[in-house]
């Protein structure tokens, strides 16, 4: 068994203020947990010591009176979808959308993992509404702006996916044209989903 390749992006660019390590026999996190009245965010980079597995993953919930639980992720694992892809879950609707993402070297999917972490900044940025706190300042330090090209990479690889019919949805099928432009009316995709027009 060959070993894990470890992947850490987020303590680069985390408010070191609010992260969180917790690290167990199997595996190491990075956390950004926020929570105040009916809202919580949580950011968290997940490594296996055990098996090739990476996830960085961004849960946001908001609870009113159905409760509105969305949640994004970049990640490998061996277990199911085992090439590298970008997964979406929008409990509400109980979908849930995946993009594969191909001919990516360690160096691509990192810059893709990158890509995501700025698109997330963003995500947590349109939360800021109803909150006192700067949102940004809580998970980010400043080094988070120079990700901007990354981003614009991971959307010209999600383009791809979609040329390639990698674009998937809950029963494994490719979403066409029309499914793109419903998923487009959520703000939580939007910004994955933006240059498919």
């Amino acid at each position: 068994m060959s070993k894990p390749k470890y992947i850490y992006i987020l303590p680069e660019y985390a408010n070191s203020d609010n992260l969180k390590n917790i690290r167990s026999q199997f595996e190491d996190e990075y956390a950004i947990n926020f929570s105040q009245e009916d809202i919580q965010i949580v950011l968290t980079e997940t490594n296996s010591l055990v098996e090739d597995e990476y996830c960085l993953n961004l849960k946001s919930s908001k609870f009113t009176l159905e409760g509105e639980t969305k949640e994004s992720m970049i990640h490998h694992h061996k277990k199911g979808h085992a090439d590298k892809h970008l997964q979406f879950k929008l409990y509400a609707k109980k979908q849930e959308i995946r993009i594969f993402l191909e001919k990516l070297d360690d160096e691509d999917y990192q810059k893709c993992i990158k890509g995501f972490l700025y698109i997330a900044k963003e995500l947590i940025n349109q939360e800021q509404n109803s909150i006192k706190e700067n949102l940004v300042k809580y998970f980010f330090n400043e080094k988070i702006e120079q990700l901007i090209p990354k981003s614009k990479y991971l959307l010209k690889k999600i383009s791809e996916s979609f040329n390639n019919k990698k674009i998937l949805n809950n029963e494994d099928k490719p979403i066409n044209q029309n499914q793109i432009k419903e998923l487009q009316a959520d703000p939580h995709l939007k910004l994955f989903l933006e240059e498919l027009t």
